[in-house]
């Protein structure tokens, strides 16, 4: 039913987008604010897309995510770290899931080509980019786990797709210093090493920061097994943590809690990276990412099928009760990896 709701929801967007792409929906309408050139987030749109086409075998869905990659491809030397994120989920995962070199692959091998030149050596990471500086407030030198789900399956995709084994040296020595600089030492996250940019002040755990370093670090350790213990370091916070509902408030410190906003995409973002870890580590994470799914698909699904009360920006008033781009992907995803259509290793 899950499935079926989120497809319809797919279905229903990619006849109304007209080469645009989905960033943010009311949650009542269900109409979309649409970007020209996909934002920071247009892959997941391109993601959404071949999951529905894996769901349900249509070509037409197939088709479109390769479109959104050969759009997406004009950005493939943009001064963000979000490179990662965005061709991994718009370029990488069409090819990966399509079971062939197109459509997404050639954009997706030279988007991690344009984004390891970025790598600091001496650091041992990717740091944010100049864009990120001017736009976001990231700290550079420095570290954001915002850039840390994508950029690591997209770099070991490019190393997978050419032999360039330095690719995925990168990708496991990314990972590894965003850990050591962004995870505390009881398992919360902070945003960036600088602190939280977009919680609710600098020493907060925001709650997409804590959901993106459980994604980044899961989708490490399906590269090696170095990972496990950190990926289960942040879920096991997380799961420690999370309201008695299941679904997490945008920051787990804001200090209106409980009148403060849900996010569901962070706490969809969870669910997909405990399907993820689940079968390297506890089975407990099995259940309590299904225990999500039904949480969320119970209370936060509206009559157009998609999932509702994310929390885009709470700091700028931004799409604080909405429908969210990335948090239909990780909700189709998490659904889509738990009734087995899709390998966790794979996404």
């Amino acid at each position: 039913m899950l499935v079926t709701e989120l497809v319809r929801r797919v279905g229903g967007t990619l006849a109304q987008s007209q080469g645009r792409f989905p960033l943010y929906a009311d949650p009542v309408t269900g109409e979309w604010t649409w970007s020209e050139d996909g934002d920071w987030c247009g892959g997941f749109w391109g993601g959404l897309l071949s999951l529905a086409a894996v769901a349900t075998g249509e070509p037409r869905y197939a088709r479109a995510a390769g479109q959104v990659a050969e759009r997406l491809a004009a950005r493939t030397d943009a001064p963000t770290l979000l490179r990662g994120m965005l061709f991994w989920y718009g370029a990488a995962l069409p090819a990966v899931l399509a079971g062939d070199e197109e459509p997404g692959a050639t954009t997706a091998v030279a988007a991690a080509r344009s984004l390891s030149i970025g790598f600091d050596p001496l650091a041992g990471l990717l740091p944010p980019q100049e864009e990120d500086v001017v736009r976001y407030g990231w700290p550079r030198p420095g570290a954001c786990v915002d850039g840390l789900p994508g950029t690591v399956p997209l770099l070991a995709f490019a190393c997978e797709r050419t032999g360039a084994r330095e690719l995925l040296v990168m990708a496991e020595s990314h990972a590894r210093t965003g850990y050591a600089m962004c995870v505390r030492e009881d398992g919360s996250v902070a945003q960036t090493s600088a602190g939280a940019v977009n919680g609710s002040s600098p020493g907060s755990t925001w709650a997409r920061a804590q959901a993106w370093a459980m994604l980044g670090l899961a989708q490490a350790a399906h590269l090696s097994a170095e990972f496990i213990g950190p990926a289960t370091e942040v879920a096991d916070w997380y799961l420690a943590h999370v309201p008695s509902d299941l679904v997490c408030y945008w920051d787990f410190d804001d200090p209106g809690i409980p009148a403060a906003p849900r996010d569901t995409s962070a706490t969809a973002i969870a669910a997909a990276a405990l399907a993820k870890l689940a079968p390297l580590a506890k089975d407990g994470y099995r259940e309590q990412a299904a225990r999500t799914l039904d949480a969320l698909a119970r209370d936060h699904l509206n009559e157009h099928g998609g999932l509702v009360d994310g929390c885009y920006d709470r700091r700028k008033g931004l799409a604080t009760a909405h429908e969210l781009v990335w948090g239909d992907y990780f909700l189709l995803e998490a659904a889509l990896t738990l009734d087995g259509t899709i390998d966790p290793g794979r996404v």
